[in-house]
């Protein structure tokens, strides 16, 4: 019953908050949207007729971030372009639902749940802006992703088959797979970015978690996915990263306990990714990219949200069937101007993560840069991922890109000191003084003087 109390008092106080800081509703909205309560507790709760817990904490946020002024729109350099990209999307979403979707009710359905996604990247780019909220919103999306993956370990114990077979929180178990994919990364650099020796072993053992899941979700996209962010991981810790014995040492047992918690099923399903004679299922998804492709060429705006379905059986699909790949479903359905708008928020929180994880205020911080790093390779295996999975619905995704681009924009916000006093004085600029620096990005532990306001931040 612990499951019905935490979610209706968590519930209670992000809505009751929400209307006088929205960033405690914030963030409670964000756990839900992982968590999904009335899937991960579905003994209490009825999936069906459960209350609407994420509608009401939106509805308190955003009357919350009116009355408070919208929150602050200053200060957003580096995190425009991606937003942008997401409007791009979520414009062609409606004139496609508005013009060329056979079901209009169905497209709107979906339109209104990007819509949704694309006002809580504004709340929180314009809410979530100093250094004391950020790794507030660290941590609670890496507990929810964390938990989420303990507890479907529990499940896996009292039935092997539950997610391949029934998923979770109404996403099947590539995408579900997707998701674990996003966790490791995350853990794994906040791991070594924290010092205190139990974030350490929980964030490790999340991650160990997260691996598991992806192995018996049988997805072998997932499985993709867990290959690249593994070489992206060993990569950053060979140029980039801190105790580069212990961290490749960490590697090399996490490579050895994957291959140890891989059974013979999954390891013949993932090789089968190579077989020259495709199974159902792979071949399935290459009918599915045939038709996802020509249908882009014949309606280059777009049939409307989730609207390809109603189109598949025009091209040799069976009715009602999607496409297995995230660029050609949005291509799809949200036409070309929508697969390059969310081509540019992804793509562009990706590179822009990785570029402003080596600027000398990230370095100073320390923690900017190794969740710069994570959230750069978590993107990098979501994009992956989605060759195999059409997940652009799914709120995961765009939690883990919001995490970059807030700490993108207070990055930015912390360089623009040292180019004009003028800047509106923010407290937590002064986080970065003057300090010994470790050829590792650590301080050390000596006497430091804050410098005069608008003074530039030392190389």
């Amino acid at each position: 019953m612990w499951g019905f109390f935490f979610t209706y008092a968590l519930a209670f106080i992000g809505t009751a908050s929400g209307w006088i800081n929205p960033f405690v509703g914030l963030m409670v909205y964000y756990a839900f949207a992982i968590l999904r309560p009335s899937y991960l507790w579905f003994w209490v709760f009825d999936p069906v007729t459960a209350p609407r817990f994420s509608f009401f904490l939106g509805i308190s946020v955003l009357a919350g971030w009116a009355f408070n002024g919208l929150g602050n729109w200053s200060g957003l350099r580096g995190a425009r372009l991606p937003i942008f990209g997401l409007f791009l999307f979520i414009a062609s979403g409606f004139v496609g639902w508005q013009m060329f979707a056979v079901n209009k009710l169905y497209a709107e359905l979906w339109w209104m749940i990007q819509f949704k996604i694309f006002l809580m990247a504004l709340v929180t780019l314009t809410v979530v802006r100093d250094g004391r909220s950020i790794k507030i919103f660290i941590w609670v999306v890496l507990a929810a992703l964390g938990y989420l993956a303990l507890q479907l370990n529990e499940w896996y114990m009292i039935n092997p088959n539950y997610l391949h077979n029934h998923g979770f929180g109404s996403v099947d178990n590539n995408g579900v797979g997707m998701i674990m994919v996003m966790i490791v990364p995350l853990c794994f650099f906040m791991a070594i970015a924290d010092r205190r020796l139990w974030v350490k072993l929980l964030c490790l053992a999340a991650t160990a978690c997260a691996v598991h899941v992806i192995l018996f979700s049988y997805s072998r996209g997932s499985q993709v996915g867990l290959c690249i962010v593994g070489a992206a991981i060993f990569f950053f810790a060979i140029t980039s990263l801190p105790y580069k014995v212990w961290t490749m040492l960490g590697m090399v047992v996490f490579v050895l306990f994957t291959i140890w918690a891989a059974g013979d099923s999954i390891r013949e399903r993932f090789f089968s990714i190579f077989a020259e004679d495709l199974d159902a299922s792979a071949e399935s998804r290459w009918s599915t990219w045939k038709a996802g492709f020509q249908c882009i060429m014949d309606h280059p705006l777009g049939v409307g949200p989730r609207n390809f379905r109603f189109y598949a059986d025009q091209y040799g699909l069976t009715f009602g069937k999607s496409i297995h790949n995230l660029y050609l479903q949005v291509g799809a359905d949200y036409g070309v101007v929508g697969l390059f708008g969310i081509v540019i928020f992804y793509f562009g929180t990706l590179f822009t993560c990785i570029f402003k994880s080596f600027s000398p205020a990230a370095v100073k911080l320390v923690w900017p840069r190794f969740l710069l790093l994570g959230v750069s390779t978590s993107l990098g295996g979501f994009l992956a991922c989605s060759f195999f999975i059409g997940m652009e619905s799914v709120e995961a995704g765009y939690i883990v890109a919001l995490m970059g681009l807030t700490t993108i924009a207070y990055l930015n916000r912390i360089n623009e000191v040292g180019v004009s006093p003028a800047v509106e004085t923010i407290p937590e600029l002064w986080e970065v003084r003057p300090s010994h620096v470790d050829e590792f990005g650590y301080e050390r532990d000596e006497p430091q003087v804050a410098p005069p306001f608008g003074s530039p931040i030392p190389a």
